[in-house]
């Protein structure tokens, strides 16, 4: 029997040595090289398909610009109708920023490596397993929050790693405007730096806290809040509801129980979960990785505080480079156990990408997806023939009663969808009560009849009439999702403006 070979001790670079510290040596071709490659791959992939529902939703959003929306801060939004404008309908120039950013990741990865003492073999397998991570592969080329939010969190990690190496406080002060970024995109990066800092407190260095070119970075990225903090304010806190939302919808992404699980195949089973897991164990036990345990102790209270408030599984997606860079590192000058030593081998990270690519990426007709469930494919088909049927039930009603009627949707992503296609289709303005959405503002009360698009929540409380219309069905989209859609006719009991305070909704 072959015993297990315990995780070994690596030399690193000098650490806290300032700038006589020797700068690592970065394999930049191949990193590079593997960065372009994953560009390619998911620049040709966001040319497949459709606009996902959530892309939409930006898109709608961004035609209601303002500081903040009801459940993220504005980046996403504003990035979508900017590139809308610059290329309408692109959706390759749409998707530009995520390409760019899953790409950029890769390269942190590789980085993140080599600021921990990790050579060319180490920053190499690095960047690949996160290359490969199904997460990235399946969203990498979808213009979302989820893509961004990893970047930026794997970007700050970055720099933190490399402060505590070289003490270089303008790192630091770039620290600022990245958290500024992050901020402005999602609010979960906050619980990062809360994390750090508990690392800080128990494993150093201490002193970082006393730096004064982190509090300068903390002020600018709290100052950068204060516009959409006051939207927030404004409108009712309406953010604070997103919490009961995300726990509301774990059968989707999944629950505190099933936390770990969901994590895990994100980042990879193989290579990215095992290198992650000797990433973790090493930053938080070799002497090798010691100055780092800060950044160790932070991953695990990081990953703790989101199964505490049932956050999504994905949301730690960001800790990923930094793990796996972590366990290439320590796995670099010994051959681990012979048991597993097969799951970070050359065959087996060229195995699980053809693997992973198949099951994640937008390969093949999305109607073989969709038969099979594929959320992902699901949400990027069936929304131009919703549309055009919701267009012609508009069309068969009288020419007079179409001037006083309005379209009211069941979701944002119905919402989003008509708004998008809704208009090329004769459609008039849509509106609807759900998330985002409702704060966009009522039908106007000269419209005294709405063509319900889905079970709107509420309808049997503020429509006196309810009259069936022919549904919507498409045998190619999603039945639950987008491919059975019930229309109906309603009359409202009041004026809009009266009943939309009831009707928003965030669930």
């Amino acid at each position: 029997m072959t015993a297990t070979a315990p995780l070994p001790t690596v030399v690193p670079v000098a650490v806290g040595a300032g700038a006589s510290s020797p700068e690592p040596r970065t394999a930049w071709r191949p990193v590079l090289l593997l960065a372009a490659a994953v560009a390619v791959v998911h620049g040709v992939c966001s040319a497949w398909y459709g606009a996902f529902g959530d892309e939409l939703y930006f898109l709608a959003a961004g035609r209601h610009l303002a500081w903040g929306y009801a459940d993220q801060p504005p980046l996403v939004p504003w990035l979508a109708t900017a590139l809308d404008h610059l290329a309408p309908g692109n959706l390759v120039v749409l998707r530009l920023p995520a390409t760019l950013a899953t790409a950029g990741h890769v390269v942190l990865a590789a980085l993140l490596a080599a600021e921990l003492g990790g050579r060319r073999r180490a920053q190499l397998l690095a960047g690949a397993a996160i290359a490969i991570s199904p997460f990235l592969l399946a969203t990498g080329h979808l213009l979302a929050t989820s893509t961004l939010d990893p970047f930026f969190w794997t970007l700050l990690l970055w720099l933190v790693v490399r402060w505590i190496r070289t003490r270089r406080d303008r790192l630091l002060l770039a620290a600022g405007p990245v958290l500024a970024v992050a901020l402005f995109g999602k609010f979960l990066v906050p619980v990062l730096v809360a994390a750090l800092a508990v690392g800080v407190l128990v494993a150093g260095p201490r002193r970082l806290l006393a730096r004064p070119a982190l509090w300068v970075a903390l002020v600018v990225a709290a100052a950068s809040t204060v516009p959409t903090l006051l939207w927030q304010a404004a409108h009712g806190w309406p953010q604070l509801r997103m919490g009961a939302v995300v726990v509301g919808e774990g059968g989707l992404t999944g629950n505190r129980w099933s936390f770990l699980p969901f994590a895990a195949w994100d980042v990879g089973l193989v290579p990215g979960l095992v290198l992650a897991g000797a990433g973790l164990w090493a930053l938080l036990r070799s002497d090798a990785l010691r100055p780092w345990r800060a950044v160790g102790i932070g991953a695990v209270v990081t990953i703790a505080a989101m199964v505490t408030v049932g956050g999504r599984p994905y949301y730690v997606m960001g800790l990923a480079a930094v793990l796996v860079a972590a366990g290439a590192v320590a796995l670099q000058d010994r051959a681990p156990a012979r048991w597993w030593s097969w799951t970070v081998s050359v065959p087996a990270v060229v195995a699980s990408a053809l693997v992973v690519a198949v099951l994640a990426l937008p390969l093949g007709p999305a109607s073989w997806r969709v038969e099979r469930g594929d959320f992902l494919a699901s949400g990027q088909v069936g929304w131009p023939s919703l549309a055009a049927d919701t267009a012609a039930a508009y069309r068969a009603l009288p020419p007079g009663e179409q001037a006083r009627t309005t379209v009211l949707a069941w979701s944002y992503w119905y919402a989003s969808a008509l708004d998008r296609y809704g208009p090329a289709a004769g459609l008039p303005p849509v509106h609807s009560g759900h998330r985002g959405f409702g704060f966009f503002g009522p039908p106007p009360d000269t419209a005294t009849t709405a063509i319900l698009v889905g079970p709107v929540r509420g309808a049997d409380r503020f429509c006196a009439t309810v009259t069936p219309l022919p549904p919507h069905r498409d045998p190619t989209a999603n039945a639950v999702i987008n491919g059975d859609v019930p229309l109906a006719l309603c009359t409202p009991r009041a004026p809009w403006s009266a009943l939309w305070p009831s009707i928003v909704d965030m669930h």
